[in-house]
């Protein structure tokens, strides 16, 4: 049973400091704001672009003065809304924790707590690294999983599965390698490309970037193809090769015919989840074997509302999307850290991407 709520309990500690702490919060780790920008929405509802499938650069037709011009097709409306989930995370210092804070205040022999930022600060940065970590999450196993993602007990403590997410898209979108690409003799990574880029021109696409994650670039990389497409002359009549960087990849992609200037994008993260009993799991939410192809680098938008309230009882800290919150409780006394934010990765471009297993295998399997 939660205990009443006071003040906080770090003395010293003001809403300004707060604001000041998460506005220095390191958010360079976290690329799903690079690929699906902030953009705040009115009402909790987020809602994806409409009419993506429209056919781009449709040429005018030649008519007579006084002719009836032809009225083009309008396209498909193809769109998807829903409810904005609400992220929370939370962290509490003890009451002992809090003692050996008061210790320490004493011997700086004033209230300034910014001398001990550590104490209190350390907490905040928990907590606004735990909501980035949850958008991190949502929006690269989204993309990696072609628009689909299931809110379980294993991707999620609080398991709610009212809000997984589905976008329904074409199953002709979601294409497979010809050989998998695991086995570094038989990868054919160029000739697949060149197949999946002729099949994105077939239906209108222009595509320019392939999304994989780190492992998945490995494969490439180290497949006997591309050390030797990525290999001078010189070395390949020595025999010299070793396996390329994600420069000299792009490099040698963009110079093959039919690749359409094709560029690798490569998802190195790694998000941790607690569990209610204690234990952790950890890995890149980009799925393996799995490779998005996409007209554009910007894949979607965050899209986010923040739910105003009113308790000067609260330390309350906003940036962007995140919201921060300090108060302490009685019984049990502790300090609470809340960082929460009502947020989700919007897949705009889910109905113009290929989505394509690397290890040749169905996406029924």
């Amino acid at each position: 049973m939660s205990g009443t709520i006071v003040n906080t309990l770090i003395h010293g500690l003001s809403r300004q400091m707060v604001q000041a702490r998460l506005d220095t919060a390191d958010a360079k780790p976290f690329t799903f704001a690079t690929h699906f920008p902030l953009k705040k929405v009115n009402g909790f509802i987020w809602r994806t672009l409409g009419n993506q499938l429209e056919k781009k650069n449709v040429a005018a037709d030649l008519h007579t003065d006084n002719g009836t011009i032809l009225r083009k097709r309008r396209p498909i409306f193809e769109s998807a809304k829903g409810d904005i989930p609400f992220i929370s995370i939370s962290r509490e210092m003890s009451r002992s924790e809090i003692k050996d804070y008061q210790t320490a205040l004493a011997f700086a022999q004033d209230d300034d707590a910014t001398k001990l930022v550590s104490w209190w600060g350390n907490d905040i940065d928990f907590c606004f690294n735990g909501v980035q970590s949850e958008l991190e999450f949502i929006a690269w196993k989204l993309a990696s999983n072609a628009g689909r993602l299931a809110f379980t007990t294993t991707t999620n403590a609080t398991y709610a599965n009212e809000f997984d997410l589905d976008y329904d898209v074409d199953p002709e979108m979601k294409l497979k390698t010809t050989v998998d690409w695991n086995n570094k003799e038989t990868a054919d990574v160029i000739g697949d490309l060149k197949t999946l880029v002729k099949f994105a021109k077939d239906h209108d696409l222009n595509p320019k970037f392939a999304f994989v994650n780190l492992d998945e670039f490995y494969k490439i990389a180290s497949s006997e193809q591309v050390i030797k497409a990525c290999a001078s002359f010189a070395a390949n009549a020595l025999g010299i090769s070793q396996t390329p960087d994600l420069a000299q990849v792009n490099q040698m992609l963009a110079r093959q015919a039919w690749l359409n200037g094709i560029q690798l994008r490569v998802i190195d993260q790694t998000v941790t989840r607690e569990f209610a009993d204690g234990t952790h799991t950890s890995g890149n939410p980009f799925e393996d074997s799995r490779m998005v192809i996409s007209e554009s680098e910007r894949l979607g938008t965050t899209q986010y509302d923040i739910l105003q309230e009113n308790d000067e009882l609260i330390l309350r800290a906003e940036r962007a999307h995140t919201v921060i919150k300090k108060y302490g409780t009685i019984e049990p006394k502790s300090e609470v850290t809340i960082g929460q934010a009502d947020a989700v990765p919007v897949f705009d471009t889910a109905y113009r991407n290929l989505y394509v297993r690397t290890d040749a295998k169905d996406w029924d399997e």
